[in-house]
C-alpha cells in the first residue's frame, strides 16, 4: 500500500543517551522530540532514533552495563502503561 498525498506524516525522534544527567552531558538523559506527540486516525508516525550497543559502564539505566538500547510498546493511554494486546 501507499501513503496518500494529502496524509499527515509526524517525525518522531527520540534523543539522548543512558545514563543521568551529569553522566551524559553535554547530551541529554533519554527524551521524545516533540515531548507531547497527538495524532489521529489516519496519520502516519516516522519514528526516528538511534542508539548504541556501547556504552560507559556504571552509567545508570536499565538493562545490561555498557548496553544501550531502546525498544517501543504500544499503550492505551497515557495514564495506563501496561502494553496493549
Amino acid at each position: 500500500d501507499e501513503v496518500p498525498v494529502a496524509a499527515r506524516i509526524v517525525n518522531y525522534g527520540v534523543r539522548g543517551r543512558r545514563g543521568n544527567i551529569v553522566q551524559v552531558y553535554p547530551s541529554v538523559e533519554y527524551d521524545f522530540v516533540p515531548a507531547n506527540l497527538a495524532v489521529t486516525y489516519g496519520d502516519y508516525v516516522h519514528f526516528q532514533w538511534t542508539g548504541s550497543d556501547a556504552n560507559a559502564n556504571g552509567n545508570d539505566g536499565n538493562g545490561k552495563q555498557g548496553t544501550d538500547r531502546s525498544n517501543l510498546v504500544q499503550i492505551p493511554s497515557r495514564g495506563i502503561t501496561k502494553p496493549m494486546k
